[in-house]
C-alpha cells in the first residue's frame, strides 16, 4: 500500500471486484478509452488466480476517503519496461490527482523492480491526459497510427515515456 496525502494506492481486494466490474463500461473508461468488457466472472477467475497482481499485470486501486475513485494498470512488457494506464473517476477529474497518482506510480516502479523505462500512450484528441503524463515527467515521443480503436472507430495515440536515470 502506499499512502500519500491525497489519496492510497493498494493492490484489489476480494470485495472490491463488484465494483470494478461496475466501473467496466464505457461511461467510466470515457470519451478516449479503450474498452473491452469484462465478465464479472472473468474478474473474479483472474482476482482467485493472482489477485490481479503478477509478474505480468498489475492492476491497482485508487482510493480517496474509503472510496475507490480510479484504476491503475501495469503491465511488465519485458525486463526493463513497463507501461502503465490510469482511469480516474470522472468526479475525481481536473483536481490534479491525476499528476499526482502518475508521479507516484512511476516513483514505486522505478523504486521497486528492475525498470529502466515506462510507457504510456493515450488518444491524440485527450489533450488532458498529455498535460497529467507531461507534469508528471513523461516526453512524447511520438504518434503510433490507428492505434486505438474504441467507440467503433480506429484513433492514432500518442507515445510517452520516462526512463530512469541511471
Amino acid at each position: 500500500m502506499i499512502k500519500k496525502e491525497d489519496f492510497i494506492i493498494r493492490t484489489v481486494e476480494q470485495n472490491d471486484i463488484e465494483y470494478i466490474h461496475s466501473l467496466n463500461n464505457s461511461d467510466f473508461r470515457g470519451e478516449f478509452q479503450e474498452f473491452q468488457f469484462e465478465s464479472k466472472k472473468s474478474l473474479i477467475k483472474q482476482f482467485e488466480s493472482d489477485g490481479m497482481c503478477s509478474d505480468r499485470f498489475q492492476m491497482l486501486v485508487v482510493e480517496k476517503d474509503n472510496l475507490i475513485i480510479g484504476l491503475i494498470y501495469i503491465s511488465f512488457v519485458r525486463t526493463g519496461l513497463a507501461n502503465i494506464g490510469l482511469v480516474i473517476c470522472e468526479n475525481q477529474r481536473a483536481k490534479n490527482l491525476g499528476t499526482k497518482i502518475t508521479a507516484t506510480i512511476i516513483d514505486y516502479l522505478f523504486n521497486s523492480y528492475d525498470i529502466k523505462r515506462i510507457q504510456a500512450d493515450t488518444d491524440i484528441n485527450n489533450a488532458a491526459a498529455q498535460k497529467v503524463l507531461e507534469k508528471a515527467g513523461f516526453i512524447k515521443e511520438g504518434i503510433m497510427k490507428s492505434y486505438r480503436y474504441h467507440h467503433g472507430i480506429y484513433n492514432d495515440s500518442v507515445l510517452y515515456a520516462v526512463v530512469k536515470n541511471s
